[in-house]
């Protein structure tokens, strides 16, 4: 058998698991050069050759896996964000592209005001503090999470890009107990409504509740950034938040209810959905 036969095989297998052929050639590809540790082109160059040795039980351990929609991010270990590679595991959401619009308006703030004291509401595996320390040399961040094992992975990742000395991650929720005030807030928080979970594709249902549910309106979470946010955010400062389709309205009418607080612009994903409000305290 040709390496080329072994990865068509496990192809087949993944979208009999109906897993779309694009997903399949995409992950397929992917464990193998992860495995083998090849760029793109020696896969390429390679797949006439027959099955290299160490490819394999590998290989079939994480074809059984994906087949099982768990998620290739999981499977691998790292999911790439704001051209960083980070560390995931189930007990973190998987960064998506869509979140690197809260860490471009950040670093666009930032690179104005690089000595604002700034805070990050429920970090994860920590991809937004860490990337926005990354890309803006000096400023420190206060990084909040509910969970133990998502700050080990958020702590793990910040260590990774030499930002741990600027990135301080806090058990707790919102910010509760963190001493203000701050000039900028950052949050990703939960927005799916607890109704929405049976039409939950089976791969997000591998990641935390606790990082996708925002109760059963999905603005319970949105609301409780808000509170931090009128608790903790200073006059003429600004919150960056990303939050769930079809939620801008609510967004708007939650912002606007509080004095003082205004959404300046709401920025669209790549596919066109509203999805990160910058939020001015006036």
């Amino acid at each position: 058998m040709t390496l080329q036969d072994a990865l068509a095989a496990a192809r087949a297998r993944l979208v009999a698991a109906r897993i779309s052929t694009d997903e399949a050639t995409v992950d397929v590809d992917l464990f193998a050069r992860r495995i083998l540790g090849w760029d793109r082109a020696r896969l390429l160059t390679e797949l006439r050759g027959s099955v290299p040795t160490g490819l394999e039980p590998q290989f079939t351990a994480w074809v059984d896996r994906r087949a099982a929609h768990e998620p290739s991010a999981y499977i691998i270990g790292v999911r790439e964000f704001w051209s960083l590679e980070f560390a995931v595991t189930p007990a973190v959401l998987i960064p998506r592209p869509c979140t690197e619009l809260v860490v471009e308006e950040a670093v666009a703030l930032l690179s104005e005001h690089p000595a604002w004291r700034v805070a990050e509401i429920g970090t994860g595996s920590g991809c937004i503090a860490v990337s926005v320390a990354h890309s803006v040399p000096g400023v420190r961040i206060v990084a909040t999470d509910l969970s133990a094992d998502a700050l080990t992975v958020a702590q793990g990742n910040a260590a990774q890009f030499g930002v741990a000395d600027r990135v301080t991650f806090v058990e707790t929720s919102y910010l509760d107990g963190i001493a203000g005030p701050f000039e900028l807030l950052l949050a990703n928080p939960p927005y799916v409504r607890a109704g929405d979970r049976p039409g939950l594709s089976r791969v997000v249902q591998h990641e935390p509740d606790v990082a996708l549910f925002g109760g059963e309106s999905g603005l319970r979470d949105i609301t409780g950034v808000l509170d931090a946010a009128e608790a903790t955010l200073t006059t003429g400062g600004w919150l960056v938040m990303e939050f769930g389709y079809g939620q801008e309205q609510d967004v708007r009418e939650l912002v606007e209810a509080r004095a003082g607080f205004e959404v300046v612009r709401v920025r669209d994903d790549i596919e066109g959905i509203a999805r990160t409000a910058v939020i001015a305290r006036t």
